[in-house]
């Protein structure tokens, strides 16, 4: 389990966060959660699929990198190739926490971060505090990000709700079959389910647009053209 630590300018004051992209640095990853905000920049490269962790109880949106646990079809030895990274991976090794406001019930939004990330140096990488205990623009950055996916998590919400409410969603299995005969299944990922997409009425697709959550659906439907760009990846990294 991660442990999170406030960060503050005192006994953070030399950290640092190396920027590299490499399976090393935690980016060997199958997936990572994904927010309608960022769809559009999203569908550029990946699926977006919707994932339902039962162990934890919840469903939500994400980019698809790769087939099995621990593959990230982007990762190369020069880095991420694709013009855009989800900002779940961006924000590593931080994240929103909360703290007790001192003498009332209510409590505050802090950032916190993960202090055994790979990430994580006092050597090497990209500072978070100025020499003044400011925040570098790095950090701000890492701030407005945390602001978005806070936001995001909301959207999410809405979104699967919505696709549970008109029943769009099919929990399917993927079969993926490479070049040499290997064969891969995707199990626990579900998709839009194009008939019932286009049978919905107009009373449901108003109510969706009011929600600014068509054009996120449609953007998922569409993204799925990107499974074959995977295809064609992996079968490259065999040649």
């Amino acid at each position: 389990m991660q442990n999170f630590e406030m960060l503050n300018n005192v006994a953070h004051a030399d950290m640092k966060i190396k920027l590299d992209r490499a399976p090393e640095l935690g980016d060997d990853v199958m997936f990572c959660m994904t927010y309608p905000f960022e769809f559009r920049l999203v569908l550029s490269h990946y699926p977006i699929l919707v994932y339902r962790d039962k162990e934890n109880n919840i469903t939500f949106p994400v980019a698809l990198f790769g087939f099995e646990e621990g593959e990230n079809l982007f990762l190369t030895p020069s880095g991420w190739n694709a013009r855009y990274i989800p900002i779940m991976v961006q924000r590593q090794p931080f994240s929103i926490g909360f703290q007790q406001i001192q003498g009332s019930t209510e409590q505050q939004q802090v950032i916190t971060f993960n202090p055994s990330h790979p990430r994580v140096s006092k050597d090497e990488g990209e500072a978070v505090f100025n020499n003044q205990g400011g925040y570098t623009p790095y950090l701000e950055k890492v701030v407005k990000m945390l602001e978005s996916i806070d936001t995001g998590q909301q959207q999410n919400k809405l979104l699967i709700d919505a696709l549970d409410k008109y029943d769009l969603l099919e929990e399917s299995t993927i079969a993926i079959t490479l070049k040499d005969g290997t064969s891969y299944e995707l199990v626990g990922f579900s998709t839009i389910a194009d008939d019932k997409f286009e049978a919905l009425s107009a009373e449901a697709l108003k109510d969706l647009n009011e929600q600014k959550l068509l054009l996120p659906i449609t953007m998922m439907m569409a993204s799925m053209s990107n499974l074959g760009n995977l295809v064609d990846i992996r079968n490259e990294n065999l040649s």
